[in-house]
Protein backbone atom coordinates (compact mmCIF):
# COMPACT_ATOMS: atom_id res chain seq x y z
CA UNK A 1 0.00 0.00 0.00
CA UNK A 2 1.61 3.24 -1.17
CA UNK A 3 0.61 6.85 -0.84
CA UNK A 4 -2.04 8.10 -1.45
CA UNK A 5 -3.68 4.71 -0.68
CA UNK A 6 -2.15 4.64 2.80
CA UNK A 7 -3.53 8.12 3.54
CA UNK A 8 -6.97 7.12 2.35
CA UNK A 9 -6.86 4.01 4.55
CA UNK A 10 -6.01 6.08 7.62
CA UNK A 11 -8.75 8.55 6.73
CA UNK A 12 -11.20 5.68 6.40
CA UNK A 13 -10.20 4.19 9.77
CA UNK A 14 -10.47 7.60 11.44
CA UNK A 15 -13.98 8.15 10.12
CA UNK A 16 -15.00 4.64 11.18
CA UNK A 17 -13.92 5.56 14.71
CA UNK A 18 -15.84 8.82 14.44
CA UNK A 19 -12.73 10.90 15.16
CA UNK A 20 -12.05 14.36 13.82
CA UNK A 21 -8.42 15.11 12.98
CA UNK A 22 -8.15 17.11 16.19
CA UNK A 23 -9.51 14.20 18.25
CA UNK A 24 -7.01 11.85 16.62
CA UNK A 25 -4.23 14.30 17.49
CA UNK A 26 -5.34 14.15 21.14
CA UNK A 27 -5.23 10.36 21.05
CA UNK A 28 -1.76 9.95 19.55
CA UNK A 29 -0.08 13.34 20.26
CA UNK A 30 1.02 13.88 16.67
CA UNK A 31 1.01 17.30 15.06
CA UNK A 32 -2.31 18.00 13.31
CA UNK A 33 -0.47 19.21 10.21
CA UNK A 34 1.31 15.85 10.06
CA UNK A 35 -2.04 14.01 10.18
CA UNK A 36 -3.40 16.24 7.43
CA UNK A 37 -0.41 15.63 5.16
CA UNK A 38 -0.49 11.86 5.74
CA UNK A 39 -4.20 11.61 4.95
CA UNK A 40 -3.72 13.79 1.87
CA UNK A 41 -0.99 11.44 0.66
CA UNK A 42 1.64 14.18 0.72
CA UNK A 43 4.06 12.37 3.03
CA UNK A 44 4.81 8.79 4.05
CA UNK A 45 4.81 8.42 7.84
CA UNK A 46 7.73 6.92 9.67
CA UNK A 47 7.10 3.47 11.15
CA UNK A 48 6.83 4.77 14.72
CA UNK A 49 4.36 7.48 13.67
CA UNK A 50 2.32 4.95 11.68
CA UNK A 51 2.21 2.55 14.65
CA UNK A 52 1.07 5.32 16.97
CA UNK A 53 -1.73 6.42 14.63
CA UNK A 54 -2.93 2.86 14.03
CA UNK A 55 -2.88 2.09 17.77
CA UNK A 56 -5.09 5.13 18.38
CA UNK A 57 -7.45 3.88 15.66
CA UNK A 58 -7.54 0.33 17.05
CA UNK A 59 -5.76 -1.13 14.04
CA UNK A 60 -2.79 -3.52 14.10
CA UNK A 61 0.16 -2.68 11.88
CA UNK A 62 0.46 -6.39 11.08
CA UNK A 63 -2.81 -6.07 9.19
CA UNK A 64 -1.20 -3.56 6.87
CA UNK A 65 1.84 -5.52 5.73
CA UNK A 66 2.56 -3.42 2.69
CA UNK A 67 2.12 -0.20 4.63
CA UNK A 68 4.56 -1.45 7.24
CA UNK A 69 7.12 -2.27 4.57
CA UNK A 70 6.74 1.19 3.08
CA UNK A 71 7.10 2.96 6.43
CA UNK A 72 10.20 1.04 7.45
CA UNK A 73 11.98 2.26 4.34
CA UNK A 74 12.02 5.71 5.94
CA UNK A 75 12.46 4.83 9.62
CA UNK A 76 13.42 1.20 10.15
CA UNK A 77 13.50 -0.90 13.29
CA UNK A 78 17.30 -0.65 13.61
CA UNK A 79 17.06 3.13 13.73
CA UNK A 80 14.46 2.97 16.50
CA UNK A 81 16.65 0.54 18.46
CA UNK A 82 19.62 2.88 18.07
CA UNK A 83 17.44 5.63 19.54
CA UNK A 84 16.90 3.40 22.59
CA UNK A 85 20.67 3.25 23.15
CA UNK A 86 21.20 7.00 22.73
CA UNK A 87 18.24 7.88 24.95
CA UNK A 88 19.62 5.57 27.65
CA UNK A 89 22.99 7.32 27.35
CA UNK A 90 21.18 10.67 27.51
CA UNK A 91 19.44 10.01 30.85
CA UNK A 92 22.71 8.74 32.33
CA UNK A 93 24.39 11.98 31.19
CA UNK A 94 21.45 13.85 32.70
CA UNK A 95 22.16 12.21 36.04
CA UNK A 96 25.84 13.21 35.78
CA UNK A 97 24.81 16.77 34.93
CA UNK A 98 22.31 16.90 37.80
CA UNK A 99 24.85 15.79 40.43
CA UNK A 100 27.81 17.79 39.12
CA UNK A 101 25.62 20.88 38.76
CA UNK A 102 25.60 21.45 42.53
CA UNK A 103 29.40 21.59 42.59
CA UNK A 104 29.44 23.84 39.54
CA UNK A 105 26.95 26.23 41.13
CA UNK A 106 29.09 26.57 44.28
CA UNK A 107 32.25 27.23 42.26
CA UNK A 108 30.54 29.75 39.95
CA UNK A 109 28.92 31.57 42.87
CA UNK A 110 32.33 32.02 44.47
CA UNK A 111 33.85 33.18 41.18
CA UNK A 112 31.21 35.62 39.97
CA UNK A 113 29.71 36.92 43.20
CA UNK A 114 32.59 36.67 45.68
CA UNK A 115 35.31 37.18 43.05
CA UNK A 116 37.29 34.18 44.21
CA UNK A 117 38.15 31.11 42.13
CA UNK A 118 38.26 28.32 44.72
CA UNK A 119 39.79 25.73 42.35
CA UNK A 120 42.64 25.90 39.83
CA UNK A 121 42.12 27.08 36.26
CA UNK A 122 42.70 23.58 34.93
CA UNK A 123 40.19 22.05 37.33
CA UNK A 124 37.66 24.76 36.50
CA UNK A 125 37.94 24.16 32.75
CA UNK A 126 37.74 20.38 33.23
CA UNK A 127 34.63 20.78 35.38
CA UNK A 128 32.96 23.09 32.87
CA UNK A 129 33.79 20.80 29.95
CA UNK A 130 32.40 17.71 31.68
CA UNK A 131 29.21 19.48 32.74
CA UNK A 132 28.75 20.98 29.26
CA UNK A 133 29.17 17.65 27.43
CA UNK A 134 26.86 15.87 29.91
CA UNK A 135 24.19 18.52 29.44
CA UNK A 136 24.45 18.49 25.63
CA UNK A 137 24.06 14.71 25.52
CA UNK A 138 21.17 14.96 27.99
CA UNK A 139 19.29 17.47 25.84
CA UNK A 140 20.17 15.51 22.70
CA UNK A 141 18.05 12.70 24.11
CA UNK A 142 15.07 15.05 24.00
CA UNK A 143 15.95 16.15 20.46
CA UNK A 144 15.74 12.49 19.42
CA UNK A 145 12.49 12.18 21.36
CA UNK A 146 11.16 15.15 19.41
CA UNK A 147 11.97 13.32 16.21
CA UNK A 148 10.26 10.14 17.40
CA UNK A 149 7.08 11.86 18.57
CA UNK A 150 6.99 14.47 15.78
CA UNK A 151 7.39 17.16 18.44
CA UNK A 152 9.05 19.96 16.49
CA UNK A 153 8.86 22.35 19.42
CA UNK A 154 11.01 19.97 21.46
CA UNK A 155 13.64 19.87 18.73
CA UNK A 156 13.66 23.67 18.48
CA UNK A 157 13.90 24.11 22.25
CA UNK A 158 16.57 21.43 22.52
CA UNK A 159 18.79 22.97 19.83
CA UNK A 160 18.31 26.42 21.37
CA UNK A 161 19.44 25.17 24.78
CA UNK A 162 22.41 23.31 23.30
CA UNK A 163 23.54 26.40 21.37
CA UNK A 164 23.16 28.63 24.42
CA UNK A 165 25.12 26.16 26.55
CA UNK A 166 28.04 25.97 24.11
CA UNK A 167 28.13 29.77 23.77
CA UNK A 168 28.16 30.66 27.46
CA UNK A 169 30.20 27.70 28.73
CA UNK A 170 32.80 28.55 26.12
CA UNK A 171 32.80 32.14 27.34
CA UNK A 172 33.23 31.00 30.97
CA UNK A 173 36.32 29.01 30.08
CA UNK A 174 37.88 31.63 27.79
CA UNK A 175 37.25 34.42 30.31
CA UNK A 176 39.80 32.84 32.66
CA UNK A 177 42.58 33.94 30.32
CA UNK A 178 41.23 37.17 28.86
CA UNK A 179 39.77 40.25 30.47
CA UNK A 180 36.06 39.53 31.07
CA UNK A 181 33.78 41.66 28.92
CA UNK A 182 31.36 43.38 31.30
CA UNK A 183 30.66 40.17 33.23
CA UNK A 184 27.50 41.59 34.81
CA UNK A 185 25.96 42.14 31.37
CA UNK A 186 27.03 38.69 30.22
CA UNK A 187 25.28 37.11 33.21
CA UNK A 188 22.12 39.07 32.44
CA UNK A 189 22.12 37.99 28.77
CA UNK A 190 22.85 34.40 29.79
CA UNK A 191 19.91 34.42 32.21
CA UNK A 192 17.55 35.75 29.53
CA UNK A 193 18.72 33.26 26.89
CA UNK A 194 18.43 30.33 29.30
CA UNK A 195 14.97 31.57 30.25
CA UNK A 196 13.80 31.68 26.64
CA UNK A 197 15.15 28.18 26.00
CA UNK A 198 13.53 26.79 29.15
CA UNK A 199 10.22 28.45 28.27
CA UNK A 200 10.14 26.84 24.81
CA UNK A 201 11.38 23.51 26.11
CA UNK A 202 8.81 23.47 28.91
CA UNK A 203 5.91 23.81 26.48
CA UNK A 204 7.41 21.02 24.38
CA UNK A 205 7.41 18.76 27.45
CA UNK A 206 3.72 19.49 27.99
CA UNK A 207 3.01 17.96 24.58
CA UNK A 208 4.22 14.55 25.78
CA UNK A 209 1.14 14.03 27.96
CA UNK A 210 -0.46 11.28 25.87
CA UNK A 211 2.54 8.97 25.44
CA UNK A 212 4.29 9.70 28.75
CA UNK A 213 1.60 10.73 31.22
CA UNK A 214 1.51 13.35 33.95
CA UNK A 215 5.25 13.37 34.64
CA UNK A 216 5.77 15.33 31.42
CA UNK A 217 3.23 17.91 32.60
CA UNK A 218 4.90 18.37 35.97
CA UNK A 219 8.38 18.57 34.44
CA UNK A 220 7.11 21.00 31.80
CA UNK A 221 5.43 23.17 34.43
CA UNK A 222 8.61 23.44 36.48
CA UNK A 223 10.63 24.17 33.33
CA UNK A 224 8.29 26.96 32.23
CA UNK A 225 8.30 28.53 35.70
CA UNK A 226 12.10 28.33 35.74
CA UNK A 227 12.26 30.00 32.33
CA UNK A 228 10.01 32.87 33.46
CA UNK A 229 12.16 33.55 36.52
CA UNK A 230 15.37 33.46 34.45
CA UNK A 231 13.90 35.95 31.98
CA UNK A 232 13.03 38.31 34.84
CA UNK A 233 16.76 38.10 35.75
CA UNK A 234 16.63 39.50 39.28
CA UNK A 235 14.54 36.43 40.19
CA UNK A 236 16.99 34.02 38.55
CA UNK A 237 17.70 32.42 41.93
CA UNK A 238 14.10 31.16 41.89
CA UNK A 239 14.73 29.87 38.38
CA UNK A 240 17.51 27.67 39.75
CA UNK A 241 15.23 26.37 42.50
CA UNK A 242 12.53 25.37 40.01
CA UNK A 243 15.13 23.92 37.66
CA UNK A 244 16.26 21.32 40.22
CA UNK A 245 13.01 19.28 40.31
CA UNK A 246 12.52 19.90 36.58
CA UNK A 247 15.88 18.31 35.66
CA UNK A 248 15.27 15.41 38.03
CA UNK A 249 11.86 14.71 36.47
CA UNK A 250 13.30 15.05 32.96
CA UNK A 251 15.84 12.31 33.77
CA UNK A 252 12.99 10.03 34.80
CA UNK A 253 11.03 11.08 31.72
CA UNK A 254 13.91 10.20 29.39
CA UNK A 255 14.18 6.81 31.05
CA UNK A 256 10.46 6.25 30.44
CA UNK A 257 10.79 7.37 26.82
CA UNK A 258 13.62 4.89 26.33
CA UNK A 259 11.49 2.06 27.73
CA UNK A 260 8.49 3.20 25.68
CA UNK A 261 10.49 3.15 22.42
CA UNK A 262 12.06 -0.19 23.36
CA UNK A 263 8.65 -1.79 23.90
CA UNK A 264 7.20 -0.30 20.71
CA UNK A 265 10.07 -1.55 18.59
Amino acid sequence: MKQPELGRKILELRKQKGFTQEELVEQCNINVRTIQRIEAGEVTPRSFTLKTILNALGEDLENLKEAESLAFENFDIKEIKSFTFYIKLAWICGLIYFLSGFVEFAVDYARFYEEELIISNGAYISMKFIVMIAYIYFIWGFVLSGKIFDNYLMKIGGFFLIGTTILFYGYDMVSLYVEPFYMEYVLVVQSIFCGIGSFIFGFALLRLLKPMGSISQIAGGFEIASGVFFIIVFMAWLGYLFLIPSIFLQIILLYKIGEFVKNKS
